[in-house]
């Protein structure tokens, strides 16, 4: 995120629309596919729309798997040369403690940040047709359900859309907390006035999608890159793991509770019960943005360089020999090196074909 051949204007945009943008454009494919096997085949055939909804879900794992072993026709000669140019570059064993006690802030909060924005946009996106079905008063006609499901899920993209302009505007850990309080805010308006929203079910629809959206504006399009660029090289894949990890862990938590929550607050056929998950939602959001201003701190551009060289110093201070230590600058110089390889392969492969 810090090479020198992207702008810095553009390169969070980037990162952002090749990952949350891809994975958010998955959700409402996920929403759409149904609606449209349910419209095509009818309300009555549910095995067989079960059935292609399998089906068409084996199809990307199959071509990743065939993508991943015509990529491998080369990779011994490749790995052979790295390995010729890089027998010095190797990852040292950082001291443990000496990285958790100057981390340990950044990755608490990031990990818990991950969790709460997990916990709340996985199971109000898998729950939205339940919740839409209780707000229309359970319709019998699925092709309702899912239109209003299809209508909320289409809000993810703009919001992370959004996001990605923001986040190389504006300073990230602002936009994170600034993205949260007002995905707080609409969470607590639809609380308080679900009565009179669910008498105006397009406009309900549309609050929901925008609580979705605001959380990608936030959490969404920041997560990612402040946990990548908050920890140097070194240490770099441990911190982004933990933080992961914690949030798909919220995510398996949140979309167990989520019923849950609905019945203690009522049940599915009861107001309280339908936005009960709207105020635990909220009071969360809020949560994290207070856990967000006091742990997490702010990054810039370059963030990734001057954390190297914080961490290099903190390391020798504590005497600690940081000779072979990946650093961003070697990174890149092996990164080029690579793309030299590769080109090089392609230009043989070139060579050897009939003129």
């Amino acid at each position: 995120m810090d090479h020198t051949g992207v702008s810095k204007s553009l390169q969070h945009r980037r990162l952002v629309l090749g990952t949350t943008t891809m994975a958010d454009t998955g959700f409402v494919l996920a929403a759409f596919v149904p609606f449209v096997l349910c419209w095509i085949f009818g309300e009555q055939k549910l095995r067989m729309i079960s059935g292609f909804l399998l089906g068409l879900g084996a199809v990307p794992p199959f071509v990743l798997l065939y993508e991943c072993m015509v990529s491998t026709r080369h990779v011994d000669l490749f790995n052979q040369q790295r390995r010729d140019h890089c027998t010095s570059l190797k990852y040292a064993d950082i001291p443990t403690w000496l990285s958790v006690k100057r981390y340990w802030k950044s990755v608490l909060g990031l990990s818990f940040a991950w969790f709460i924005y997990d916990f709340i946009m996985y199971p109000f996106g898998i729950y939205s047709s339940m919740i839409m079905n209780n707000i229309t008063g359970g319709s019998s006609s699925l092709m309702i359900v899912f239109g209003w499901s299809v209508v909320i899920s289409l809000f993810y993209v703009p919001g992370t859309v959004f996001g990605t302009f923001l986040i190389d505007c504006f300073d990230l850990k602002t936009v994170m907390i600034v993205g949260l309080l007002l995905q707080a805010i609409v969470g607590f308006t639809m609380g308080t006035m679900c009565s009179l929203l669910s008498n105006h079910i397009a406009i309900f629809a549309v609050i929901y999608g925008i609580f979705l959206g605001l959380g990608e504006v936030g959490p969404g399009s920041c997560l990612h890159i402040l946990v990548a660029k908050t920890s140097p090289m070194a240490v770099h894949r441990q911190f982004y793991s933990i933080a992961t990890a914690v949030g798909k862990v919220g995510a398996f938590i949140g979309s167990w509770v989520f019923p849950q929550i609905v019945d203690a607050f009522g049940g599915s056929q009861t107001a309280k019960g339908n936005t009960g998950p709207f105020w635990i939602g909220s009071g969360l959001t809020i949560l994290s943005a207070v856990v967000t201003f006091f742990l997490v701190k702010p990054i810039t551009d370059d963030g990734l360089k001057a954390e190297d060289k914080a961490f290099f110093q903190y390391l020798e201070e504590n005497g600690f020999d940081v000779s072979h230590i990946w650093t961003w600058e070697t990174l890149t110089e092996e990164v080029r090196y690579n793309e030299m390889v590769k080109q090089q392969l392609h230009d043989d492969e070139l060579a050897v074909l009939p003129t």
